[in-house]
């Protein structure tokens, strides 16, 4: 298989949605296997172009593919769409023309359809999250406003099972369909049925609940776990939490987005944490055992004598989770030498009598023989 999705439907990384549409809708008909029955190099091939065009018709998926190859398609916004359906992906893009199968019209071919099943719309929302819970997969509370399928009448809309009758204009299905010969064999064209809302039943006495709709608006309070390591404008999905479809069917999602509040002692570059440890002078100068908070615990470092403010300690493991696999990043924690602001006559008079010492006196760093824009290049590239 080709590894690079553009390739596999030949555009150009900067092709526009209707450009990457055009080119899949040309592919998914010459490979479908209808058209092709028994081929199985076609059948594969209908597969990979779905699997490229399920990522490069997702603005989402499409840029954390550019940034993160396939791994970081894979796992967008929920974290678990690395599935998805060939034949519903083919189905979807063709009946937004109102075309329903190109081969066979339904008599012929491997006799495929849609089963006429209903969802909600999705909804999003943004959420507040702070550094120690992204680290810890908190669960949060939110209050969420949504339709919920009505309790009273189980979602049909209907006040009683007597309520109901199938559709004689559609017959139940809940589409009017028409047939038409193509140069490439029946094409059925469908539209959604007007008399029944696309639901096959017709209500004669509607539910005294949700006045027919099969669904209620609501306010409820619902609870959210963060995702480990996810990052600001990473959104995630809770499945089935978005609106209940009219008269029956699948809910829709929630997708969540987050915003990452600023954080007073730490700040986050990626995967990995950066904070400040103030030591005393003297504690510079005889070296010390410091304790150093991190997102999890503290951990104790040990101050080296003559340490010096810029100093640079590395806490493996003590970073965020990679939010796409199982590592996590580091800490580095900055040395940062206090300096009084404030002296009593006798404490200057100490520390005059040894001011003109050659060792209290500036000597250029030595550290690692780098110099201080080496090491902050080191640091930060």
């Amino acid at each position: 298989m080709d590894d690079d999705y553009y390739n596999l439907l030949g555009v150009n990384r900067n092709a526009s949605q209707d450009e990457i549409k055009k080119a899949y809708r040309k592919l998914a008909i010459k490979y479908h296997p209808d058209k092709n029955p028994g081929d199985k190099n076609a059948e594969e091939k209908f597969k990979e172009i779905n699997e490229a065009y399920s990522v490069l018709s997702d603005p989402q998926k499409r840029q954390n593919y550019d940034n993160f190859g396939k791994e970081g398609a894979k796992n967008t916004g929920g974290f678990n769409t690395g599935g998805f359906n060939a034949e519903d992906i083919f189905n979807s893009v063709f009946n937004d023309g109102g075309f329903d199968s190109f081969f066979g019209g339904f008599t012929g071919g491997s006799g495929r359809r849609r089963d006429n099943v209903q969802k909600g719309e999705n909804l999003r929302i943004k959420i507040k999250v702070t550094l120690q819970e992204i680290a810890s997969s908190a669960k949060k509370k939110v209050r969420l406003s949504h339709y919920k399928s009505c309790s009273r009448c189980n979602g049909s809309g209907a006040r009683d099972s007597n309520s109901t009758e199938t559709c004689n204009k559609c017959n139940g299905t809940g589409y009017i369909k028409k047939v038409i010969n193509t140069f490439i064999g029946h094409m059925s064209s469908q539209s959604v049925c007007s008399f029944c809302s696309g639901t096959g039943k017709i209500i004669k006495n509607k539910c005294v609940e949700c006045g027919g709709e099969g669904r209620v608006y609501t306010e409820e309070v619902i609870e959210i776990t963060v995702p480990n390591g996810i990052a600001e404008d990473m959104e995630f999905v809770i499945k089935g939490y978005g609106n209940a479809p009219k008269r029956g069917g699948i809910n829709g999602d929630l997708y969540v987005a987050i915003t990452e509040e600023k954080d007073p002692n730490f700040q986050r570059q990626g995967n990995d944490i950066y904070n400040q440890l103030d030591i005393s002078f003297f504690e510079a100068v005889f070296g010390a055992e410091k304790e150093v908070e991190t997102l999890y615990n503290k951990v104790k470092i040990t101050i080296a004598p003559g340490t010096q403010s810029g100093k640079m300690f590395k806490i493996k493991g003590k970073g965020l989770k990679d939010v796409n696999g199982y590592n996590y990043g580091d800490q580095y924690t900055y040395i940062q030498i206090y300096t009084p602001t404030s002296l009593t006559s006798k404490e200057k008079e100490l520390l005059k009598s040894i001011e003109s010492s050659e060792n209290f006196k500036p000597q250029k760093s030595k550290q690692s023989g780098k110099s201080f824009f080496e090491r902050i290049k080191d640091i930060f590239l």
